[in-house]
This record gives C-alpha cells, sequence and structure tokens, in this order.
C-alpha cells in the first residue's frame, strides 16, 4: 500500500530536477529580509524614483550592507535569490531595474531574450499554457 506521499507523486507524474532553485530555508529567509524589504518597497512610486535618481540613498535607507548593495548594483538576481530574495520580490522591483521577467530568465541563464522565448515557447509544447 502507498504512503500519502507516494500516492501523490502518482498524480503529479514523474519528479524533474529543476536546475537554479533555492530551497527556502530559515537561514536563507533571515539573511535576505532586509533585502526582500528593499525590493518589495519598489512597488512605491516615490521609491522607484528615489532609486532611479540615486541607488546608494535608496539602498542606505534600508541599510543594506556591502554585499547586498553589490548585488543590487550589478543587477545578480541569481545571486540576490542564492542568498535569500525572493522571485516575488525581485519582480516587484522590475520597474526599478528597468527590466522584464523575460530579460531576468534571460540574463540569469546567459541567453538573449529571442533565445530564451524559443526555449520556453519549446519547454511548454502542448501543456495548456503553451505560449
Amino acid at each position: 500500500m502507498d504512503n500519502p506521499y507516494q500516492t501523490r507523486q502518482k498524480k503529479l507524474g514523474p519528479k524533474v530536477d529543476l536546475k537554479g532553485l533555492c530551497p527556502l530555508t530559515v537561514e536563507r529567509a533571515e539573511r535576505g529580509y532586509r533585502l526582500n524589504k528593499f525590493l518589495t518597497s519598489m512597488r512605491s512610486p516615490e521609491q522607484r524614483l528615489l532609486f532611479i535618481n540615486d541607488e546608494n540613498l535608496c539602498m542606505d535607507r534600508f541599510d543594506l550592507n556591502d554585499q547586498e548593495k553589490e548585488m543590487v548594483r550589478n543587477r545578480a538576481f541569481t545571486q540576490m535569490m542564492q542568498y535569500g530574495a525572493s522571485t516575488v520580490a525581485l519582480g516587484k522591483a522590475n520597474g526599478a531595474f528597468k527590466i522584464s521577467l523575460m530579460e531576468r530568465g534571460a540574463k540569469a541563464l546567459g541567453m538573449s531574450v529571442e533565445e530564451f522565448i524559443t526555449k520556453r515557447k519549446a519547454a511548454n509544447k502542448g501543456y495548456s499554457w503553451d505560449i
């Protein structure tokens, strides 16, 4: 007899290893708290304007440390996620970073946006979310 996990897994289908995932841990959540707070603040038009006009002042107001500031300056999105930033928080800051979700995905994989979209279309073929 299957345990509940095995039954659920059969319904979901085979497991697939996903590259680039950053499991949420207590350590990662604590470390990323300040950075996530900063990133989600970019929902505010005033905060985005401050960031666009003076990135350093904006980051100082959130007491970002040198490592966090460097990741933001370099738009090191994958590194930010490994550090503890959530993808949702990064999405809130896309407007301030002047980057789209597709551009962010392409950058993370070292591809052009066109290559990224082509790859995503191929991966989505046959699914209900086929684009």
